[in-house]
């Protein structure tokens, strides 16, 4: 993994975590103040707004960062200019047409999820500030700046928690939980990201009498590859959002509340895997040799990052939904299952990943439509007979399908993966997390236990190696890294041999 990818997803992976134990740390607080239907009708909402925001960027995160990264990488910033310019023209006119569409089906929502007037007026508020924040994410992603990051998810979620939480604690219920939490928090990203994409784009007087794109092939290239990303990525948020709807329309706004907390737990626990994945496809995009071996390395250690992690939540899935509230327990069942969906997930994003930086689009394509489809459909089959549980097999079971989607693809390309390694970094976890539950340990204890011993054995067979630590350690600032460096210097001298 190349330095530019790995201090880039260190910063990417911060942003994350920053978001995650903000968010988390407030739906902990707030679900103990607000009832499961109000959570419900807030995930209505949030699905809703997702699905059209997804519309309205016409696949420009993905597209802009195959050209973006190439322009940044070879300081033609006049080029960039001229992209990032496009792509906020083509995100206008996405804005505009699905604001549109949702006022067209305003009166189909009425009479399938009861949705009034002012909860749409609420829908088009949270699709203008997601998609912008999606775009003006996307040109940051493909800088590989992403040293800002950390700084701007920071100051947003803590503003959102403070105005979010002021709000559901004066009855503003939805209301507070939408604009308050979700509307803010983006729109406040978004503000701060176009202030670092100005100085990123800003052309010296040297650069100005430079050759510049032309705004036709810009817009062509543009629209061609982000048409192409456009399609999997919304079948990929349908597949994920549809889960909520149907619950929501089957079983009512409690049990939907349940699977909104449920999905953003694992969601959440996903990001720190799709950092790696974000970061890695403009690096892909730019490189002219070694993409596979690249990509065989960013899912290798997405699954030593993400296997020991969901292994532990499995095993003490209602010790979790137990923070949250007792009636949020009746999620576990599903929270275990949606758990299971990461390796193969792992694998899949890799591929897709891989494939679509290649120009692949029609492989990229199928593993997306090959994972969602089968997904999408049982929803309606599972969901109206299990609840939760049913949505939480529904997208397992399309992680699955797609795992072996990519799996074919791979062998097409041809790709190699060392298929012994994944599968002792699959098991190894898990027997050591069925051995601590059984022993019943508490979750304080025992998640971070598991932890330890796992990458313990990982070191020691080889796997999780050496380099691999110091290589994760030298990416961080200088401050952190040195003490670490001279803490692990001093292990190695006391239990040397254990690398042998």
């Amino acid at each position: 993994m190349s330095p530019a990818v790995g201090r880039g997803t260190i910063y990417l992976y911060l942003q994350f975590l920053s978001s995650i134990v903000a968010g988390y740390i407030f739906w902990i607080f707030i679900t103990k103040f607000t009832a499961t239907e109000t959570i419900g009708n807030f995930a209505l909402v949030i699905s809703l707004s997702e699905i059209f925001a997804n519309i309205a960027i016409m696949g420009i995160p993905d597209g802009i960062q195959r050209f973006l990264a190439k322009s940044f990488s070879e300081k033609k910033l006049r080029d960039a200019k001229v992209f990032v310019k496009i792509s906020l023209i083509f995100l206008s006119i996405g804005i505009v047409s699905s604001s549109t569409l949702i006022l067209i089906f305003s009166g189909w929502f009425l009479n399938t999820f009861g949705i009034p007037l002012n909860f749409i007026i609420i829908i088009d508020l949270l699709l203008v500030s997601y998609a912008t924040y999606l775009v003006l994410y996307s040109i940051v992603i493909a800088s590989l700046k992403t040293n800002v990051l950390p700084i701007i998810i920071i100051v947003s979620s803590g503003s959102r928690l403070v105005v979010g939480t002021i709000l559901v604690l004066m009855d503003a219920g939805i209301f507070g939980l939408a604009l308050g939490y979700t509307f803010l928090g983006h729109t406040l990203s978004s503000i701060l990201l176009a202030v670092v994409i100005i100085k990123l784009v800003k052309v010296s007087e040297s650069n100005k009498k430079a050759d510049v794109v032309g705004i036709k092939f810009a817009s062509k290239n543009l629209l061609t590859a982000g048409v192409v990303a456009w399609i999997p990525n919304l079948i990929t948020t349908v597949g994920l959002e549809l889960g909520t709807l149907v619950v929501f329309g089957t079983q009512g706004p409690d049990q939907s509340g349940v699977y909104f907390i449920v999905i953003t737990l694992v969601s959440g626990i996903n990001s720190i895997l799709y950092s790696l994945f974000t970061i890695a496809l403009p690096v892909l995009s730019s490189m002219l040799d070694g993409r596979k071996r690249f990509a065989w390395e960013t899912i290798r250690m997405g699954s030593i990052i993400m296997m020991p992690i969901s292994s532990s939540l499995i095993f003490y899935a209602k010790d979790i939904m137990q923070l949250f509230s007792p009636s949020y327990i009746d999620g576990a069942l599903s929270f275990q299952i949606l758990l299971l969906s990461v390796f193969p997930a792992t694998v899949a994003a890799g591929v897709e990943t891989l494939v679509y930086s290649y120009g692949h689009y029609r492989r990229s394509l199928a593993i997306t439509i090959v994972m969602n489809l089968p997904r999408a459909i049982l929803y309606f089959i599972l969901v109206p007979i299990y609840g939760v549980t049913g949505a939480g097999i529904s997208y397992t079971i399309g992680a699955l399908i797609g795992f072996g989607m990519s799996v074919i693809v791979a062998k097409r390309i041809p790709m190699k993966f060392a298929w012994k390694n994944l599968l002792l970094v699959l098991v190894i976890p898990m027997a050591i997390n069925f051995l601590v539950a059984a022993l019943h340990i508490t979750y304080i204890i025992g998640i971070p236990l598991t932890l330890i011993i796992s990458y313990l054995i990982l070191i020691r067979l080889k796997i999780f190696t050496r380099s691999d630590i110091l290589y994760l350690i030298e990416l961080l600032p200088y401050r952190i890294s040195e003490p670490l460096l001279r803490w692990l210097a001093k292990l190695e001298k006391a239990f040397g041999k254990f690398y042998d």
